[in-house]
């Protein structure tokens, strides 16, 4: 199972700048960086602070992989 994210996608769309995202939710740029390629796995406060900068829920920039869900 892993965290998967749409944050890069989000961010290219609003034209938002990783290091500029990574200062205005109070991570570093290597976190955000880690966590948008999926090397790491974000925590909670990471994922609240990240949907309510992009005023998303957090289902819509994160969900779970499980292997047997497929999405469109």
């Amino acid at each position: 199972m892993a965290v998967v994210n749409n944050i890069k996608e989000i961010r290219e769309q609003r034209g938002i700048y990783q290091d500029d995202l990574a200062a205005a939710i109070g991570y570093s740029t290597k976190t955000v960086g880690r966590i948008e390629r999926g090397d790491s796995t974000p925590s909670a406060e990471f994922m609240l602070r990240i949907s309510k900068y992009f005023n998303m829920l957090v289902e819509d920039v994160f969900h779970v992989e499980d292997g047997t869900h497929h999405y469109p």
